[in-house]
């Protein structure tokens, strides 16, 4: 199975992670990963930049 970009649709491969032992077992299988490919995390964070910004007084 391959993990894809959930906006562009880009393969992403992610690193192996080891499930925790202490999750439970039937939620750890029904949620997907969300996952965004290295293009749409910088615009992501860039527009989230711009948002949070502080207007300039007049």
């Amino acid at each position: 199975m391959q993990i894809r970009c959930m906006m562009c649709g880009r393969p992403v491969e992610l690193e192996e992670f080891k499930p925790d032992p202490y999750d439970d077992e039937d939620e750890s299988q029904k949620k997907s990963p969300v996952v965004f490919c290295q293009m749409c995390e910088a615009k992501i964070r860039h527009e989230s930049d711009e948002s949070q910004k502080v207007p300039k007084p007049m």
